[in-house]
């Protein structure tokens, strides 16, 4: 039996809720901006971003991450993969207090599991990592409320059982609740009470102004170094830039429309934080929409037909990093070594008039299609493909949901696109934008060879060869110019000279426990 373990290492708020510090004697708080009100605030139907900001700081999985992006032990400090590698067992941390004060046991993974299956709870983003557990289906469609592949050994041995391979398993996103607190709160506990087991309790909810953390003194890694954490609804990027000029935010995360005047304006000297985001960019050219891109010839011709360095400075105002394949820096399975991708606009001209398009003539015209925040986007590749190849290309600006169904239905021919990582791996790129049978391979390219490495992958445990076959798959699709890597997007962030602690990694921030606010 393989063994798998990692090292133990332990409208805006009023101004008079912004400015609030902690009583003489106590470390503050951290104040921070968020754009809207969190969806939701419980575990289990969480499915958006600025939720997850939130909820993280609340709720644990079997692993976290450090500051260098690597994969940490938090409620598991060990797992061993079954001979068949079709399961795992887990070890779990001992002496772990939820917020409630009962300790942390098997029988609250098994009850979190259980609770993101059944299908009147709405199960969010974390329920379909457990589609491949034996008896997810029943569960799924109401046939009981017991999961079947899922067992309590003791109070802190967990056994998970698969009905095919799930190598990934122990790293995903889960996280684990409280399993007596709908006894003691009810139905509607989420607002009432907080079930985790993270740095930060759940204090409350004011909408349209803040959400309020407190620390969570008993927390199995220490005690956080702040006294809770205040996300301050704050719609305008340009307004919470100026909450924090005033004193009002301790710590900003910026949005893409203050970016380029944060990382403009010397004031914000020395307390800029920056980090790559775990976020591809790429151009999508559909071979089933659009003939002219079933000839790799053309296909190579529109990738080295614009700069990403100059993207880069230029149209993202140096708030983003060339991106030379479809998986980003900080991410596991990342390959350093692979070539940038040249601006070559004599050998992109030549290779256009070899596929029978000289100077573009011939090619059918064409719209490259994306919504109002990419508008800037359409309009270079449109411009710089016109210019450098001739090609007929016509911008599309079009409403975001109804442009995801249709790149969903592959009904898009040319277009650039974005994907996240739900997870620290390479695989959530690889297997959900390019791997053939994908929902989300939006851009129809397939090859067999690739897909066979990526169900390759997803049987292999061990990290170094699963990393290498991502690597051999990654050059197949970028050997074949299947996609059009573009550029990776910058994260900014501004902090205050009396905060430390922050960590800004590809997944935004990490917990705030490590924090210090000392104004």
């Amino acid at each position: 039996m393989r063994v798998y373990t990692v090292p133990t290492i332990i409208g805006a708020a009023s101004l008079a809720l912004a400015t609030m510090i902690s009583s003489p004697g106590s470390a503050a708080e951290l104040r921070t901006n968020i754009n809207a009100d969190p969806s939701m605030v419980d575990p289990i139907t969480y499915s958006e971003l600025i939720s997850g900001d939130i909820l993280m700081n609340i709720y644990e999985g079997f692993v976290g991450l450090d500051k260098d992006g690597n994969v940490v032990p938090a409620l598991a400090t060990g797992w061993k993969a079954h001979d068949d590698n079709l399961g795992f067992r887990f070890e779990l941390r001992k002496g772990v207090k939820f917020h409630s004060g009962r300790d942390f046991t098997a029988k609250d993974v098994k009850y979190t599991f259980e609770q993101l299956l059944i299908p009147g709870n709405k199960g969010g983003l974390n329920s379909e990592y457990l589609d491949g557990i034996v008896g997810a289906d029943a569960v799924k469609e109401g046939k009981t409320t017991t999961l079947e592949g899922v067992k309590a050994v003791d109070e802190h041995t967990l056994d998970v059982r698969f009905t095919s391979p799930d190598v990934l398993f122990p790293i995903y996103p889960f996280f684990f609740m409280d399993s007596g607190i709908v006894a003691e709160h009810g139905a509607d506990w989420a607002t009432k009470a907080s079930a985790g087991t993270g740095p930060f309790k759940f204090v409350a909810w004011k909408r349209g102004q803040e959400v309020q953390l407190a620390a969570h003194k008993d927390y199995w890694d220490g005690s956080p170094k702040t006294e809770g954490v205040r996300f301050l609804v704050v719609p305008s990027g340009d307004t919470a830039v100026s909450m924090y000029e005033a004193g009002e935010l301790d710590l900003v995360y910026a949005d893409q429309g203050t970016i380029r005047r944060i990382l403009k304006d010397d004031q914000f000297e020395g307390q800029r934080i920056t980090a790559p985001a775990a976020q591809i960019r790429y151009l999508g050219m559909n071979q089933t929409q659009y003939e002219p891109f079933k000839d790799i010839r053309v296909r190579q011709a529109v990738c080295i037909a614009f700069d990403r360095d100059a993207m880069a400075k230029g149209l993202y105002g140096g708030a983003a990093f060339p991106l030379y394949g479809q998986v980003t820096p900080g991410v596991a399975g990342y390959n350093p070594d692979l070539k940038p991708i040249p601006y070559d606009p004599d050998t992109a001209k030549k290779l256009l008039a070899e596929a029978g398009y000289p100077g573009g003539k011939g090619l059918p015209p064409i719209k490259v299609t994306s919504t109002e925040p990419n508008k800037n986007d359409i309009a270079y590749f449109a411009s710089q493909l016109k210019d450098v190849l001739g090609m007929p290309v016509e911008v599309e600006v079009v409403e975001r949901g109804s442009h995801i169904k249709k790149m969903n239905a592959g009904e898009v021919a040319f277009f650039p696109w974005g994907w996240s990582a739900g997870y620290p791996d390479a695989l959530y790129f690889l297997s959900q934008v390019w791997y053939g049978p994908s929902k989300y391979n939006r851009s129809r390219w397939q090859n067999d060879d690739f897909d066979k490495l990526i169900e390759e992958s997803q049987k292999t445990a061990d990290e170094k060869s699963r990393y290498a076959l991502y690597n051999k798959a990654e050059q197949i699709l970028l050997d074949d110019w299947g996609t059009c890597p573009t550029t990776v997007r910058m994260q900014v962030a501004l902090k205050k000279p009396y905060v430390s602690g922050v960590n800004l990694i590809p997944f935004r921030f990490l917990p705030f426990n490590e924090v210090a606010v000392n104004r």
